[in-house]
């Protein structure tokens, strides 16, 4: 018996470190949203802003300046890419889309100098801009800022009638397409591998615009309206691939 129980003690061990562990798969990576590749998208929001007119020769006084507010719905589409590398994201991006900037404003100081009502104003239409991008990533939320220059086609206006109705200038309006700069940022989210949603703020300012009134005697007046103050705020939503 003795014999038996000396065998069983060192059978003990060995049989014990035949026994296998358990495995224990290794824990996976975390999951980084990769920002890299192109994406084109839809965007929506609002501009607003102010306008500088300025009677250059004296039409009520010369040297007189005014502004007036505007604003309207802003809209289109974009298309860009990105680059990653670690933690930042730099690209390019173009937008084509509408700013709807119409309204306009009582021009000029009136008693005494003429009678009527002169109103200067305001209309755009078709806007673009060009940008480069960069930002900094955190997984799938990225913070960014952008910059670089935009364009405007933008038609403004002169008039100014007598109490009869009777118009006292004519050859009042230019269009012209404006160029200028834009600086701003925003944050974007990936939804989605395919689908981001972005919120922004751009600042732009443009170039001046004038133009000259004749008056009914044949007098030559001009005018200045500076586009020097816009901004706009929008949402948009982008498809990766």
């Amino acid at each position: 018996m003795a014999v038996l129980g000396g065998a069983a003690l060192i059978a003990a061990p060995a049989l014990a470190a035949d026994v296998v562990e358990p495995y224990v798969a290794p824990a996976a990576a975390p999951v980084i949203y990769d920002w890299t590749g192109p994406y084109i998208g839809v965007f929506a929001g609002g501009g607003w802003g102010d306008v500088d007119v300025y009677d250059n020769n004296g039409y009520n006084i010369t040297g007189f300046s005014q502004n007036y507010d505007t604003s309207g719905f802003l809209g289109g589409v974009h298309v860009g890419y990105n680059w990653q590398s670690g933690g930042f994201v730099f690209g390019g991006e173009a937008e084509l889309g509408y700013l709807g900037l119409d309204d306009s404003g009582q021009y000029g100081p009136y008693i005494g100098v003429r009678p009527g009502d002169s109103v200067a104003s305001v209309e755009s239409d078709l806007y673009a801009s060009l940008t480069a991008r960069a930002g900094y990533a955190f997984d799938n939320f990225l913070v960014y800022a952008k910059g670089g220059v935009a364009g405007l086609n933008t038609e403004v206006s002169f008039t100014d009638t007598n109490a009869t109705g009777t118009t006292l200038v004519s050859g009042t309006t230019a269009d012209e397409f404006l160029f200028g700069y834009t600086i701003g940022g925003g944050v974007e989210v990936g939804l989605s591998e395919r689908l981001t949603l972005k919120a922004e703020y751009m600042f732009m300012d443009f170039e001046d615009i004038s133009h000259t009134a004749v008056s009914g005697g044949g007098a030559n007046f001009n005018f200045t309206h500076e586009l020097d103050e816009i901004h706009t705020v929008k949402l948009g939503i982008s498809y990766r691939w």
